[in-house]
């Protein structure tokens, strides 16, 4: 089924309203879901409304959160985000990194205490859309083998150029977990390579991959970079681990609280001349046939506010459930 872009938001907002989150609150969290829906990132769009909902009414999260700032130094900023839904808290440091960065150059915000902040391309978009280079980190649940001990630990990476932002975003299993959750839902298989099950054996079953692991991307290296993050996201932002922190289908009353760090650069600090330089690099990666990252989640995005945006009957019947949509 179709639904206007329009219409899904306005019926997600007040479904976040309904459980009490503030106006403002509520278009955050849908901004940020519709957002990885029209995209394409179905692990991270309307499917989490189940689990946010869920995390809501069970006191996981807390739809009226005080958040408090914390000046560390004179480039860092300490979110404390009081359980407020990931995305509210999320946007929120985007806007304080916004005006850090004017001030310093560079900056940094940690956001300590806050839910699953959905997609990173979401708070690095919107600071590269500011004329800003943005980096974000984050822990995750358990999710990566060996163990599981490290989460899936995603990085981001958002950069201003023309006609779009160059936008990366990758977890470093690999796959996200969420498209794990959504094939499990559906009950697809998954393709090999993608997850091993708890006794450490390869597996295609959704299910079993949850129960299990997942392999990261690159072998050891993808390994790496997840220690990395933990570090950067948990031991240092969050102060939390992701060994710390319960999954996804948990009991909802004991939501994760992740740590998420989001890194702003004002790209004129480096000097003059950066904006033709990328734009020659734009030109020379499109001249060798290379893709742009981001591009094709800009124009997924566009097409899907001109047609709408395609739910399954799976999700169509999870979200009337849930009183987001009237009956079909």
């Amino acid at each position: 089924m179709r639904i206007d872009c329009h219409v899904l938001r306005s019926r997600v907002e007040a479904h976040f309203r309904g459980l009490g989150l503030a106006p403002e609150h509520a278009r955050c969290v849908s901004e940020v879901l519709l957002e990885a829906e029209a995209e394409g990132n179905f692990g991270h769009g309307l499917i989490r409304i189940a689990q946010y909902t869920a995390q809501l009414k069970a006191g996981g999260l807390n739809p009226k959160p005080q958040m408090s700032l914390e000046q560390a130094s004179p480039g860092v900023t300490l979110l404390y985000a009081d359980g407020a839904p990931g995305p509210v808290a999320g946007l929120y440091a985007v806007e304080v990194l916004k005006e850090q960065v004017k001030r310093h150059g560079i900056a940094a915000v940690a956001v300590r205490g806050a839910g699953h902040a959905g997609a990173l391309s979401a708070y690095v978009g919107r600071l590269a859309q500011a004329g800003n280079v943005g980096i974000a980190f984050a822990n995750t649940p358990p999710a990566l083998a060996p163990g599981p001990l490290l989460g899936t630990n995603p990085i981001a990476f958002g950069a201003p150029a023309e006609p779009y932002p160059v936008i990366v975003d990758t977890a470093l299993s690999q796959v996200s977990r969420g498209k794990i959750i959504a094939a499990a839902k559906k009950g697809e298989p998954l393709p090999p390579g993608w997850a091993v099950d708890r006794e450490g054996r390869p597996t295609t079953d959704a299910q079993a991959a949850l129960e299990g692991a997942l392999l990261p991307i690159g072998g050891g290296k993808g390994y790496a970079l997840a220690v990395m993050v933990e570090i950067l996201a948990g031991v240092l932002a969050g102060a939390v681990i992701s060994s710390e922190l319960q999954p996804p289908w948990g009991p909802p009353e004991a939501a994760a609280r992740p740590g998420l760090l989001l890194l702003g650069m004002d790209p004129s600090a480096f000097g003059k001349g950066h904006k033709e330089r990328m734009a020659y690099l734009i030109r020379a990666l499109a001249a060798v046939g290379g893709r742009i990252p981001g591009w094709r989640r800009a124009l997924l995005r566009e097409r899907a506010l001109r047609e709408g945006i395609v739910i399954g009957n799976g999700l169509l019947h999870e979200l009337v459930g849930l009183g987001v949509l009237a009956q079909v």
